[in-house]
């Protein structure tokens, strides 16, 4: 007789044990890779605003609004910047890595919802090792280690479903909460305001149309006050250019609903977009068939009565619907490779954990424990492979702030960010007035920066110039170890500017790392770019490479040097 992991108490303890383990890895390569350095959006996101409010005079209501609510690129972000004001005042300081971690605690808030809809739906917790085998990696590390974002795209997550949770039930204490925690979901992100239509969805399913008209009047005035005065910026696409596009629509927002299964370079290119669109188009093919059959259902004199784990799972796959939509019609024309970066992924894991959990439901109890087993064996892949692939990139990502912000210190570049340029005066102003004021202090130190130990051999690196804008250095024989500090940088130096570029050390095959069990991660060879406009002109740079290994920093003369004209740049290759 098969034993009904559900009602084992004994075996569910071990099962949310266990589910800890991914969690304290996640928290673990968190605090050794946050860096308190500002990323692209977190200067105007975050300084400016914190930096604004530390001028004013004397505090008045309309000017903190007017702060916290100024638009960010095609968003509001209300919530982020209280949070980031509010830490401010703690601690007198702003500190992106706290701002950080209090949203990547959103998704503890997340997976404990997950863990309710397990519990109370009589589910196996063999489900609640997979959803948090699923939830807790690094695929998604520019979400987690880009400042502003958890407490945007994360936290967005876990409102919906907390008011999804306490949509279930018609006393109005719990309708109150709902509608403070769609309140919360829209001040957190654009794709908050999407709980105004799952919201009442919900709501019409179970035939409360007093509720529905109290949540259209509530959430619908604050949705219009959030799109009052909305402007999208020009640098967007427009939506009838989008519109014009059905084929890529469809193509995003398969993409976007299979990013879960994105194997990466593993694959061939288009054998990685035809896994990833197969699995989005089997995820939807679900949730359209139950979706359904619960409309269906709504046809009957009572309407659906949900429990409550129902209705946050069902909020969540209804706003996780709209939320796919949005983002494969609102930027067709840029196509499915803007989709495929680590950004994105965190909303293709929440999606399928949410699609998992629903076809779990459905099954009977020994179906379950079958499905319950092959999901942990997926999830376990998923999980050790997140970890295998972009612990790479992770290291890279490291080095480029801390690379980008020493640039900003000493010649007023961003290496990491072309558009720098363009954009230099207000992100100049922004950074040194946040400096001046206290709001924001810059690394004391640089693990790259000198003294170092000068080597006289010369080493081999491949330097060009890629499409007159563009400067490459490759090497292929370059060994580094591991270690966050480890590895190669490029520095260029002539006698009016130092650049630091981190490198991309190489890495071996899936299949290599396995067969070496693990000891071989790191193969030889690295890669590096700079934007040659970063250069100052009229100028000759010589190229050395940099090897950190622990606490040794040595530097070696190279076989190019950079000249640079008013017009021109050269590489001499010696």
């Amino acid at each position: 007789m098969t034993a009904d992991l559900s009602r084992n108490g004994r075996t569910a303890t071990w099962f949310i044990v266990l589910s800890i383990i991914p969690i304290v890895i996640f928290f673990s390569v968190f605090f050794q890779y946050i860096s308190n350095i500002p990323f692209q959006d977190d200067y105007d996101a975050l300084l400016e605003p914190v930096t604004k409010f530390t001028q004013l005079a004397h505090f008045s209501w309309r000017a903190f609004v007017e702060i916290v609510w100024t638009q960010d690129d095609e968003r509001r972000i209300v919530v982020d910047r209280l949070v980031a004001i509010s830490t401010y005042l703690l601690i007198n300081k702003l500190d992106l890595r706290l701002q950080a971690f209090l949203g990547l605690l959103s998704l503890v808030g997340i997976f404990y919802l997950v863990y309710t809809i397990i519990r109370d739906g009589k589910l196996p917790f063999l489900l609640l090792l997979t959803c948090s085998l699923l939830l807790f990696h690094i695929q998604y590390y520019e979400t987690i280690f880009w400042a502003m974002i958890p407490l945007q795209h994360i936290l967005v997550y876990f409102f919906v479903l907390l008011a999804s949770f306490f949509l279930y039930s018609s006393k109005p204490f719990h309708l109150l909460l709902a509608l403070v925690f769609a309140i919360f979901a829209i001040l957190s992100d654009v794709s908050g305001t999407f709980i105004l239509p799952v919201g009442l969805l919900l709501l019409l399913l179970q035939h409360r149309w007093k509720h529905s008209i109290v949540w259209v009047l509530l959430i619908g005035g604050m949705v219009f006050l959030y799109y009052q005065n909305f402007a999208v910026p020009s640098f967007r696409p427009k939506l009838s250019d989008n519109l014009q596009r059905p084929d890529l629509i469809l193509g995003r927002i398969l993409v976007a609903s299979g990013l879960s299964f994105d194997a990466n370079t593993l694959l061939p290119p288009r054998l990685r977009v035809g896994l990833i669109m197969a699995v989005g188009a089997a995820l939807w093919a679900v949730v359209l068939f139950y979706g359904f059959m619960l409309l269906k259902s709504a046809f009957t004199r009572a309407g659906v009565v949900f429990a409550r784990w129902e209705s946050t799972l069902w909020g969540g796959l209804f706003h996780f619907s709209v939320t796919l939509l949005a983002l494969a019609v609102g930027r067709a024309v840029e196509g499915i490779d803007p989709l495929l970066i680590s950004r994105y992924k965190h909303i293709g894991f929440i999606w399928l954990i949410l699609v998992i959990l629903l076809v779990a439901s459905k099954l009977k109890p020994g179906r379950q424990l079958i499905y319950s087993k092959v999901w942990l064996v997926v999830s376990t892949c998923l999980f050790l492979f997140s970890y295998f692939y972009y612990l790479a990139p992770l290291d890279f990502y490291y080095k480029d702030r801390y690379t980008d912000i020493y640039g900003w210190k000493n010649s007023r570049t961003i290496p990491s960010t072309p558009i720098y340029i363009s954009l230099r005066p207000a992100i100049d102003s922004v950074t040194s007035q946040a400096i001046r004021a206290g709001v924001y202090q810059l690394p004391e130190r640089y693990f790259f920066d000198g003294p170092y130990q000068k080597k006289n051999d010369t080493l081999q690196v491949k330097t060009e110039l890629i499409g007159g804008h563009t400067l490459s250095f490759v090497n292929d024989s370059f060994t580094r170890s591991f270690g966050k500090k480890n590895g190669a940088f490029i520095v260029l130096k002539s006698d009016a500017q130092q650049q630091i570029i981190p490198t991309q050390q190489n890495r071996y095959s899936l299949k290599f790392f396995l067969f070496s069990l693990g000891r071989n991660y790191y193969a030889n060879g690295f890669s590096a770019v700079l934007a040659s406009k970063y250069l100052v002109t009229n100028q000759k740079y010589q190229v050395f490479l940099l090897e950190i290994d622990g606490e040794n920093k040595r530097i070696y003369p190279t076989n190019s040097t950079i000249e640079t004209a008013n017009d021109s740049v050269r590489v001499i290759s010696l």
